[in-house]
Order: structure tokens, then C-alpha cells, then sequence
């Protein structure tokens, strides 16, 4: 399929949620809780500033300060901070069930401030919804990798973050740049970093079949070449 290279010239569209005061709090890292919890966000889908196509979740915001730009093979995430904060990106066109493989080359462009996740999403569903279900594999700047489900407002931890030697960290210019695929095949998932086998769960612990595409997290600057779904 090839990627959508046109962007959006309509006007911000989004749908409310309005939670009462002290609803919950919100803990927008997953870079240092084994189980985290959301609060749903105010606003569930922003259509501003994002390429044809594309819908972001924020974990709480609009999501109106996060854009995602297509240029032909390259897909350009630059993420806004608190309250947009980390995002699910998806596009209903890319689905997938049964045996695949989803890779791209992601590629951190500038310093993190602090550390904080990005990578691919997988099995999604509902994703504008209070229900959204999802899987997603994550790389952070110290060469730490994570693998995660989450179901409505709970993610559960399925390999915390662990460091491996296949993933090339954060280098002193602020950049890193590794290759993951998630590889759905009979009853594993086979989870690879630059072409190693970091990781293989059982299929039927996390969700496999519907939506993928990429998770980022807050402030940073990355983009994804190299897509193969």
C-alpha cells in the first residue's frame, strides 16, 4: 500500500468528553510504571495537523499540537508536550489479521528531554473510543525496549523495559535509529530489533489482529521510514 502524501487543510474537528473535576489523575509517562493508568482523555481524535488519512489518540488533550506529516515513504511525528502528551496514530486503512509482519526504521531526530518511548502499534480497536484495545512495542534512548497491552483506560506491562545489546541507543548528537518489526506468526509474536529476535510471546497474550501503527511519546521528534505491512 502506498503511504498517503497529502495533508489536511480542514479546520481542527474533534469529539468532547467532559469529565468531572478530579476525575483522575493522569500519569502520561509509561517509561516508569510496570501498570499506569489514564484518565480518558477530554478529547478522543484530533484531525488537525495530520496527513490524510490519520487520526492521533492522545492519551490526554486533543492531540491538536501533535502532527504527523507524510512525504512520499516517510511519515514525520513531531509531538507537542503536556496536555496533547503521547500519541496513537492509526489509520483505518491499515488493518491486518492472521500471519504478517508490520516493521519501519525509526529514527529519534533530536535529543530527548527526558526518557520516553516510541515504536509500533498493533490489534487495535475502537481506538476513538472509551474501549480502545491495543498492543504496542516500544524503544527508549538507553536501548531499553518494551512491550505493552492496553484495554480502555489500563495498560498492562508484557516485558517491562529491558535493555538488549541489538538496539543502538541514543547517540551524543541526540539521535537513534533502530529497525522493529512485530511478526505475527501461527500462535507467536516474534518481536525483532535491527534484525535480531529480541523477544516471543504466546499470540494469544496480546491482540493481534486489527488496526497498526506507531505510538509516540511526548516532545519528541521521530520519523519512520522503510514501512513494510
Amino acid at each position: 500500500m502506498t503511504l498517503p502524501n497529502r495533508f489536511r487543510s480542514t479546520s481542527f474537528v474533534s469529539k468532547a468528553l467532559v469529565l468531572p473535576l478530579g476525575a483522575g489523575l493522569l500519569i502520561c509517562s509509561w517509561t516508569h510504571h510496570s501498570i499506569a493508568q489514564f484518565a480518558a482523555p477530554a478529547i478522543v481524535e484530533a484531525a488537525g495537523n495530520l496527513a490524510d488519512g490519520w487520526s492521533v489518540r492522545a492519551d490526554s488533550g486533543a492531540g491538536q499540537d501533535d502532527k504527523l506529516m507524510a512525504e512520499g515513504g516517510t511519515l514525520h511525528f513531531m509531538m507537542a508536550g503536556p496536555p496533547s502528551n503521547n500519541g496513537t496514530f492509526y489509520n483505518p486503512a491499515w488493518t491486518a489479521t492472521g500471519n504478517h509482519t508490520f516493521s519501519a526504521t525509526l529514527m529519534q531526530n533530536s535529543k530527548a528531554t527526558h526518557p520516553t518511548g516510541y515504536g509500533l502499534m498493533f490489534g487495535g480497536s475502537n481506538l476513538d473510543g472509551d474501549n480502545q484495545t491495543y498492543s504496542y512495542f516500544l524503544v527508549r534512548q538507553a536501548g531499553q525496549f518494551y512491550i505493552a497491552n492496553r484495554v480502555g483506560a489500563t495498560v498492562t506491562p508484557v516485558v517491562p523495559w529491558t535493555a538488549n545489546s541489538a538496539i543502538k541507543p541514543q547517540g551524543d548528537d541526540g539521535k537513534q535509529t533502530n529497525t522493529l518489526s512485530v511478526q505475527v506468526t501461527g500462535s507467536n509474536v516474534v518481536f525483532s530489533i535491527n534484525g535480531t529476535e529480541v523477544n516471543r510471546q504466546p499470540a494469544a497474550s496480546l491482540h493481534v489482529n486489527g488496526l497498526y501503527g506507531f505510538r509516540v511519546g511526548h516532545r519528541l521528534d521521530v520519523t519512520a521510514t522503510d514501512v513494510k505491512k
